[in-house]
């Protein structure tokens, strides 16, 4: 990186949506990406510039993102570099900026409510994530199970937890009884994790919101084929639970995990998975903006 002197740098001052644009915070995401994920320059500065153009696009579709304190968008978006995940939107995007109410101080001292910008990170950038940590080599793709289909969990003469699958074609039924997903660990282990109907409608009522007149739940769960649960986000649902049981991944308090704690299954299977043995990934080193609060009032 050069080494000339830096401009005056008030955040408070920029717009938004020219957060990201400021040579001092593009310096400064280049160079994280750098140093924590060994780019070379210009590889960061690729990462940049297709980053930025999808954070910019964010805050244009967002009203509530453009009220965000000027400190929260500014992490949100250096975070995207910590992380080393992008916020490229489609099916599986690995993570997205999301406003969210928390509690600050006011000038006076007394708590008051903001609008704070987080980094939210989805199923499949903790993959990511547990994957560049070495807690897994790689998952499987999710499958979901039809009434029809053969699906048994067992273990085998050693004592491992198998899987016999077989799906039944022409597919006899379009009814959805559960999703399962397989988990390729270190040192040729394997681990399976599945979600049946009964998990589902669980996390279904999990989902209904804790305020407001007659709470529904996620759209999600009943957007499918004769109102069941799209398979999409069953597929998703299938893989955080596989993830649930591996060590904790440990960011920064201003990014947050997508469904990390209102549908976390409580109960696990009957069968107790095989350890990874793999080590906790390390922290990153970042700092605490401000704590956001599941109960703020918008």
């Amino acid at each position: 990186m050069n080494n000339q002197k830096q401009e005056p740098f008030d955040l408070e001052s920029l717009q938004p949506n020219k957060i990201a644009e400021h040579e001092r915070v593009k310096r400064q995401f280049i160079e994280t990406l750098v140093k924590i994920h060994k780019m070379s320059e210009s590889e960061a500065n690729s990462v940049y510039e297709r980053e930025q153009i999808y954070y910019k696009k964010a805050l244009m579709e967002s009203d509530r993102l453009q009220k965000c304190t000027k400190l929260s968008l500014y992490s949100s978006f250096i975070e995207i570099a910590v992380t080393g995940l992008s916020i490229q939107p489609g099916a599986k995007s690995e993570a997205y900026i999301e406003p969210r109410s928390a509690k600050a101080k006011d000038a006076n001292g007394n708590d008051a409510w903001i609008s704070s910008a987080r980094l939210v990170i989805t199923a499949y950038g903790e993959l990511s994530l547990r994957i560049r940590a070495g807690q897994i080599v790689r998952m499987c793709n999710p499958q979901v199970i039809y009434a029809g289909d053969h699906f048994q969990p067992k273990t085998n003469d050693r004592g491992d937890l198998i899987v016999d699958y077989h799906p039944a074609i022409p597919r006899q039924s379009d009814e959805i009884i559960g999703c399962y997903v397989c988990l390729i660990l270190p040192h040729n282990g394997r681990d399976f994790k599945w979600l049946l109907m009964d998990d589902v409608e669980r996390l279904k009522n999990y989902s209904k919101p804790k305020t407001g007149t007659n709470p529904q739940p996620n759209a999600l769960y009943t957007s499918g084929v004769n109102k069941q649960i799209d398979t999409g986000f069953l597929e998703t649902k299938t893989i955080k639970h596989a993830m649930r049981t591996l060590t904790k991944l440990r960011v920064s308090n201003s990014v947050s995990f997508e469904d990390e704690d209102p549908e976390a299954l409580q109960t696990p299977e009957p069968f107790a998975g095989q350890s990874n043995g793999a080590q906790p990934a390390q922290p990153q080193d970042t700092t605490v903006t401000v704590k956001l609060d599941e109960n703020a009032p918008f």
